[in-house]
């Protein structure tokens, strides 16, 4: 059979585009398919791009005039790390202890904060307007972007992938690229990876503020057109292994937490009294003292939520096989160096070096083994970076870098005040709080199709159904003769209050709503319901496979994120 493509690149995210664009510029016929209604409408990032990488592999060197045409939002020049204390509230104010590390100081010097390595050139941007002028530029070129189309198989013929076959139909090619993110199916489909599991992956939980230019400038103290990247450890994460970060756009801040998901999942099953969803933990944060008045009196335009690869857990150890290449996220190119979070310009260069791989091979008209592991040694420099992430985080994660850390960094520290801001956070419960921010989203709900498949019977026979706390939307519930709960920590304190009700001491009534929680937790029926789903792919890490299975909406359905 022929082909009706020379390449076929799966997803229109930083990385595919470059691939794309630079087999089109070769002059090759290539398909750039994205299942979103347009580009950008199901990602997410936080995001800084960093301009300046390896020569030949930055989004210079396939987007000529980048920096002066791409929608980019502000140009970072200063990255800043912030060390904070639990807040001492009195009198309607607050107190903490705070220290501030930047680019210049000696713990970055010492290469402990990541700091140093962002490399030049570094701007904001927003993944709905980034990717989609990626895009539609490999589309000016003469490539061909279907939109609204997921890719659910690959096609095989002796071993070989020869294309794909969408929701739609199927597609041939000379050589498929999977640039989907970190969501794929398709590297395990090619037997280079087998599922996610939870400590493979960080989550990432976000909200996007609306506020004018001239008050971001004033109150994160840069110039027109300037911005800031700022980092927080903090107690606001509950003992959660992870941090905050607040980046500066044109009109809008950009503020959210990066987490590691089994990290969460352990803390959520074993004290459900602090620890409820992941949007919990962001609200701490913005209602610190540190950080409220960066956002009093700005408007909340979106919520959104995504997971992230570990690198260092996931990058492929074989990122190939005969007719098909694996960039991006779904490669594992992502590196988390002390605070910096980093995975944009990888995923771009990986695109790159992919398609240099596959235009060596259509070119050549060699499918084998031989050519395609000449992408193994193109990306040496990627696998380098993403051992040094490894090395890092050996010190940067875990008990060192979230505990034993910010209470060396607070000795001798300054004090900062600022208004007490916690009795005026969201405390509905999480089904309520979850309704309120899926609303600021768009969704074109499928009415026909589900793309996560839930055995129910087997998942309520789970004791502890962490699919529930875990999920950043309202996708799993648990229900009970007490009602509906969306979170551990609402049903404690649904317990809690119950006992409290009935005159039982506090102490001996806070022991008990424990017990009962646990209980309840264990006989509760586990409730599914996918339409305000963001496609975090969270279920799917959690699995197991045969209980939950993630995979994509079909025909562009499901939420369309603005910002991103």
């Amino acid at each position: 059979m022929g082909y009706d493509f020379d390449a076929v690149v799966v997803g229109a995210g930083p990385a595919g585009s470059a691939a794309a664009m630079k087999m089109v510029r070769r002059g090759l016929q290539v398909a750039l398919i994205e299942k979103g209604l347009v580009p950008g409408s199901k990602n997410v990032s936080g995001g800084v791009l960093y301009l300046d990488y390896i020569p030949g592999y930055s989004v210079e060197d396939v987007f000529p005039n980048f920096e002066k045409e791409a929608p980019l939002e502000r140009r970072i020049v200063e990255h800043e790390v912030y060390f904070v204390s639990e807040p001492m509230r009195r009198n309607g104010e607050a107190e903490y202890r705070f220290r501030r590390i930047g680019e210049r100081s000696l713990l970055t010097s010492l290469g402990l904060t990541g700091l140093t390595e962002t490399g030049g050139r570094a701007y904001s941007v927003l993944r709905a307007r980034l990717d989609r002028w990626m895009a539609e530029r490999v589309a000016e070129e003469g490539g061909v972007l279907n939109t609204c189309t997921s890719v659910e198989e690959l096609l095989f013929e002796d071993g070989r992938v020869v294309g794909v076959r969408t929701n739609r139909e199927e597609v041939r090619a000379k050589v498929v690229i999977d640039a989907s993110g970190v969501t794929s199916n398709l590297v395990v489909q090619a037997g280079l990876r087998s599922k996610l599991e939870p400590e493979q992956v960080y989550h990432g939980v976000k909200h996007v503020f609306k506020l004018k230019e001239e008050e971001i400038e004033r109150r994160f103290g840069v110039g027109k057109g300037e911005g800031k990247a700022v980092y927080y450890v903090g107690p606001f994460m509950k003992g959660v292994e992870g941090g905050a970060f607040i980046y500066t756009n044109r009109d809008t801040l950009s503020v959210g937490i990066v987490i590691s998901l089994s990290s969460f999942l352990k803390r959520a099953a074993e004290d459900p009294i602090n620890v409820g969803k992941p949007v919990d933990l962001l609200e701490e944060f913005e209602a610190h003292p540190a950080v409220s008045g960066l956002l009093e009196g700005a408007e909340l335009v979106e919520y959104s939520a995504h997971n992230i690869p570990k690198g260092y857990r996931t990058m492929l150890e074989r990122p190939y096989r005969p007719g098909f290449l694996v960039a991006g996220d779904a490669l594992g190119a992502f590196v988390k160096i002390g605070a910096l979070i980093d995975g944009m310009r990888r995923a771009i260069a990986t695109g790159i070096m992919a398609a240099e791989t596959a235009i060596r091979a259509i070119e050549s008209n060699r499918f084998d083994e031989a050519t395609f592991s000449v992408y193994r040694e193109l990306l040496r420099p990627i696998y380098r970076d993403v051992s040094r992430s490894g090395r890092s985080a050996a010190l940067s994660e875990g008990s060192i870098g979230y505990r034993l850390a910010p209470k060396l960094m607070l000795m001798g520290s300054s004090v900062g005040k600022g208004p007490a801001k916690a009795d005026e956070q969201n405390r509905s419960d999480a089904l309520k709080k979850i309704q309120s921010l899926t609303a600021l989203l768009q969704y074109d709900e499928d009415h026909h199709y589900s793309h996560i498949k839930v055995d129910t019977e087997r998942a309520s026979s789970a004791p502890l159904k962490l699919w529930v706390p875990a999920c950043p939307v309202n996708c799993y519930t648990i229900l009970l003769e007490k009602g509906v709960f969306a979170s551990f920590r609402d049903l404690y304190l649904f317990n809690l209050e119950r006992l409290r009700a009935n005159g039982v001491p506090e102490e001996e009534a806070m022991r008990r709503a424990l017990k009962e929680t646990v209980d309840d937790i264990r006989r509760a029926r586990l409730r599914f319901d996918y339409v305000a789903c963001v496609a975090c792919g969270t279920c799917g890490v959690i699995g197991p496979p045969g209980t939950v299975d993630f995979g994509h909406e079909r025909d562009g359905h499901g939420v369309i994120f603005r910002y991103g």
